[in-house]
């Protein structure tokens, strides 16, 4: 539990570090992804307990980024939203306080 924490203490202090590499990776894959952050962490209320929240626009397989991103390394306290371009347009007029990275 304690080290569960720090480790989560470590990712929320790091965050914009942390965000380069998802982007970086996602990139990679497909050259035109793009990637956002939402939720708690992009309105800046987020907890020790809090996830964070990555939404990804891309064209490749879910599975594909997912898998890259867990490989690395990335994977708790990050909750990733893989979804295509068509499926953005909805998610934008849902979602407030997103950011690109």
């Amino acid at each position: 539990m304690v080290r569960e924490a720090k480790r989560r203490r470590k990712v929320f202090a790091n965050i914009s570090t942390y965000l380069s590499k998802i982007k970086e990776i996602v990139n990679k894959i497909d050259p035109n992804g793009r990637v956002f952050l939402f939720g708690s962490t992009a309105r800046r209320e987020h907890t020790l307990s809090s996830d964070i929240d990555i939404l990804i626009v891309t064209e490749a397989h879910p599975s594909i980024i997912i898998s890259s991103l867990w490989r690395e390394g990335l994977d708790e306290p990050f909750e990733f939203h893989v979804i295509s371009n068509e499926r953005f347009k909805t998610y934008r007029l849902l979602i407030q306080d997103i950011n690109e990275i």
